[in-house]
């Protein structure tokens, strides 16, 4: 029988042929038990189309397609894979300063630009709750060594003004600018740039503890300038311009 099973075709092909083949053999069986149960009694005939049923149940047991064939695992087999989908819990009011929790994130800023720095906040112990992000509840400070470089103290609208909902299985993100710039009281835009080289941005909640991010501030890339270069009058030209001259 493990002939059948070979070949290029899927594996519930053979079995089904399997079960032709034998189911054949069990239409046999029972032609030939109707056929001895036709020469007795009639009391012996019942006997008969009974052990003919029988035999044809065993057979069809015996046919029953494996545990681990593609046919036999159905929905169940397919549905092992997925992922059970798991509601998000709901927010059960606002949420204490202390319970959240700031993790700043910079991809590969640049000397000169913009750069975007993504917080990710989430609850420390509740499931799910709302805050006010806003200057008054959230701080960020760059700083290079012992220098101070940049604070939302200094820039408080580069913190935006959203009321979010923060969980504890997931992060709520929130971006904020920094113009790559020193910052002063004014928050002007007359303050030199911020060099390439090191820095760290330390942001927390109200309350909170301060999460520190190190990164590095890159360098720009050249700007590549092609220079034109007009070609020199030749000296026959030069003499034709002094005869019209002339």
């Amino acid at each position: 029988m493990s002939g059948l099973t070979r070949g290029p075709l899927s594996p519930r092909v053979y079995w089904t042929r399997r079960v032709m083949v034998l189911g054949t053999a069990v239409l046999l069986v029972f032609g030939i038990a109707r056929a001895l149960g036709a020469g007795s009694d009639a009391s012996s005939e019942p006997e008969a189309e009974a052990q003919a049923t029988q035999a044809a149940a065993v057979a069809t047991t015996t046919l029953a397609l494996p545990d681990n064939s593609p046919g036999a695992t159905g929905k169940a087999g397919r549905g092992e894979g997925r992922r059970e989908v798991v509601p998000l819990a709901m927010p059960e009011g606002p949420c204490d300063d202390e319970d959240v929790a700031v993790t700043p994130t910079v991809d590969r800023p640049v000397a000169g630009r913009d750069v975007r720095i993504v917080l990710e906040l989430r609850t420390i112990v509740s499931e799910a709750c709302t805050w006010e992000v806003s200057p008054g509840s959230l701080t960020l400070k760059i700083t290079s060594g012992d220098d101070e470089i940049w604070t939302s103290r200094h820039c408080p609208r580069a913190v935006p003004h959203e009321q979010v909902t923060l969980r504890r299985a997931e992060s709520t993100r929130v971006e904020v600018v920094w113009d790559a710039r020193r910052s002063d009281e004014e928050c002007s835009n007359l303050t030199p740039w911020a060099l390439p080289g090191w820095y760290h941005v330390a942001a927390a909640a109200l309350a909170g503890e301060p999460s520190d991010l190190q990164f590095q501030l890159e360098r720009p890339e050249g700007e590549h300038v092609t220079k034109t270069v007009e070609p020199k009058p030749r000296s026959t030209d030069r003499k034709q311009r002094d005869r019209s001259r002339g």
